[in-house]
């Protein structure tokens, strides 16, 4: 398996953490990509702030990789303060956990954590929130730099970054920030693949699966993101970074057998 292609513990989102590493080293992967977004499943930041909290948790991690023969390359994460609450309570908070996070991920040999930026808040003008969001990633940026991690923001539907708009002014405002590029966030809104494309220069890691519009994912083949054309496009760029397969688990279809799919059509174009 290479070395750069990586599934995500999200196709098993509705299932425990062992069912998820299980389902994804049965499936033949070797480097997982794991969730750590607080609140949800998997791993939560808030339980890393402390050190018995921290300890148990490397622990559990190393164990079940171990277990089923997984070697960690990413994480998709999100801390549980909101990133526009600069309240000094939240800060401090935001702060703990980013090193807690951090801490966890260097005693596992993860180099880099994705940013999920959480919800936005609608109740004021979208350029005042967004700027908090700013101050709060500057403070997260800078925690990762002193302790040698690579943080970099996935734009996302129904969060701070969701439009072009948004995305746009916030590439300008902090031209220091890698990016997680997913298209299938903005051709879920009926953005065309190629306008997404302007990201691909600041991608430090891409998530990849099919979508369509109003659907996060769908088969792969059937949506608006043609893997393959962004696959090449990638390559044309001299993209050197990783991926991460990153289906939802459903009732819907095996997203198994599509990550599976999708993991050889990235190693034709990327074979290491």
């Amino acid at each position: 398996m290479s070395s750069r292609i990586a599934c995500s513990t999200s196709v098993r989102c509705g299932s425990s953490f062992e069912e998820a590493l299980a389902a994804i080293s049965a499936a033949g992967f070797r480097n997982v990509d794991i969730l750590s977004i607080d609140g949800w499943v998997h791993v939560n930041t808030s339980a890393l702030v402390t050190e018995d909290g921290l300890e148990q948790e490397i622990n559990r991690t190393k164990h079940l990789l171990h277990q089923y023969d997984l070697t960690p390359v990413a994480t998709n994460s999100g801390v549980s303060p909101q990133l526009h609450d600069r309240s000094p309570e939240s800060v401090e908070k935001r702060k703990a956990e980013t090193l807690g996070l951090i801490r966890w991920m260097k005693a596992l040999g993860i180099g880099l954590a994705a940013i999920q930026p959480r919800q936005p808040d609608r109740s004021r003008p979208w350029q005042a929130m967004q700027d908090d969001c700013i101050a709060s990633l500057r403070e997260q940026l800078a925690i990762a730099e002193q302790e040698g991690i690579a943080m970099a923001l996935e734009f996302h539907v129904n969060s701070p970054f969701e439009t072009m708009e948004q995305c746009l002014r916030l590439m300008e405002q902090l031209p220091e920030l890698p990016l997680v590029y997913d298209p299938t966030h903005f051709v879920m809104q009926g953005v065309s693949l190629q306008e997404t494309f302007v990201f691909l220069d600041r991608a430090a890691h891409v998530h990849l699966r099919d979508a369509a519009q109003d659907k996060m994912q769908v088969r792969l083949g059937e949506g608006g993101v043609d893997t393959s054309l962004v696959l090449e496009e990638l390559k044309r760029r001299g993209y050197k970074g990783g991926f991460s397969i990153e289906y939802l688990e459903t009732g819907e279809f095996d997203v198994m057998q599509d990550a599976v799919l999708l993991y050889d059509r990235i190693k034709e174009v990327f074979p290491e």
